[in-house]
């Protein structure tokens, strides 16, 4: 009995690491290597349509050159509109104009898979509009990031892991030793 109650602990902590491991997150700039790719990004607005955006990781910096499907805004920045209505000029970002007469504009990324705050100045309407950007990890090619960081497994996962593993091993123990009980009881009847 101590044998068999030995052998299902043996066997299910190991497969409740396996079934309590994440998937791979390779959201954060740290697990990308260093490159140019293509990427999409949403935006909390229609009038703020992103036709194509190419993200650029050097060394654990990531900046993205988004290119917008009209001209409407002169100018964009990193933050609210009422942060930009405060902020000096130098903290703006304006536009590339690209080969097509699209506007470009070359922003700064914090983060992956976040809600990042960006103020579009109208050039019409001459005042600033809140966007909220996202940049979608799930888009980028496997090749973007590293296989070191898409491999390795959290210290919390293992612990939860070896934690449903053993809450595993120990139903089946239980369940074990009920079905000894009611062989032994039906034997002396």
């Amino acid at each position: 009995m101590k044998k068999l109650l030995a052998f299902i602990f043996a066997l299910l902590i190991p497969v409740g690491a396996a079934l309590a491991a994440p998937a791979v997150d390779g959201g954060a700039h740290g697990g990308l290597k260093d490159g140019t790719y293509d990427i999409e990004v949403e935006s909390s607005s229609s009038m703020f349509r992103i036709v194509s955006c190419e993200l650029t990781v050097s060394g654990g910096e990531m900046t993205a050159l988004m290119t917008l499907s009209g001209t409407g805004y002169e100018k964009l920045f990193m933050g609210t509109g009422e942060e930009a209505l405060a902020a000096p000029d130098s903290e703006f970002i304006y536009y590339q104009e690209d080969a097509e007469g699209r506007y470009a504009y070359l922003v700064p990324v914090n983060a992956l898979d976040a809600d990042i705050p960006c103020a579009a100045f109208s050039i019409r309407k001459q005042t600033w509009y809140d966007r909220t950007l996202v940049f979608k990890s799930k888009s980028l090619p496997e090749s973007a990031f590293k296989p070191e960081e898409k491999s390795k497994p959290s210290v919390k996962s293992t612990v939860t892991g070896v934690l449903i593993g053993a809450a595993l091993a120990v139903a089946a123990a239980a369940l074990v030793c009920i079905a000894e009980k009611k062989k032994k009881k039906n034997e002396g009847n």
